[in-house]
């Protein structure tokens, strides 16, 4: 593959977009559409239409007009998901999606990955530290002990209470969830 092709079928989400952009909300996400006609450099209507769209699905169709330089932390991650989704790749990688946001958007931002993934065409790939949301938002999960494979499968078959004690070296408790069901991790933390 090209690396256009690649760049067509590739979006990636960084733990967070650098905060000196001097650009708006709006040119940011567009920025997605590149890959699609890199020889031109305004978009036409239909870019600005699916860059609507994707900012619309990622929550910051408001902040559009706005300098991303402008934007808080948890602002500019739901902006570098827009730009993402702009892009309409088949894989959407995402490292740290939810680093910088609070409960409200981590929740939305699941709810979003999942529903683009049921719909089809789109594969996601999300790195994290957050066991709980790997167990929400994913059907498989790959658990890492120092840069090698430990276990991968299904959230349940993944995350227990013996091979995460292992893997971080500290007790934890895995309960299930009591309306969806999968697997939580809680720290046991040590009596002071």
């Amino acid at each position: 593959l090209s690396r256009t092709e690649v760049a067509r079928r590739v979006a990636v989400v960084p733990q967070a977009l650098p905060a000196a952009l001097p650009f708006t909300v709006a040119e940011t996400v567009l920025m997605g559409r590149y890959p699609h006609a890199p020889e031109r450099f305004f978009e036409g209507e239909a870019d600005r239409a699916r860059g609507r769209e994707a900012m619309a699905q990622a929550g910051v169709l408001d902040l559009a007009p706005l300098p991303v330089a402008t934007l808080s932390g948890g602002e500019r991650q739901r902006v570098a998901l827009a730009r993402a989704l702009c892009q309409e790749p088949r894989l959407l990688a995402l490292d740290e999606p939810t680093a910088h946001l609070d409960l409200r958007y981590q929740a939305e931002t699941v709810a979003l990955l999942r529903r683009l993934r049921r719909a089809g065409g789109l594969a996601v790939l999300l790195v994290s530290h957050d066991l709980n949301l790997a167990a929400e938002a994913a059907d498989r999960v790959l658990l890492l002990n120092d840069g090698r494979i430990e276990r991968i499968g299904p959230p349940e078959s993944v995350l227990d209470e013996a091979t995460l004690a292992r893997v971080y070296g500290c007790p934890v408790v895995v309960d299930k969830h009591p309306l969806t069901r999968r697997p939580t991790v809680q720290i046991v933390w040590p009596n002071p």
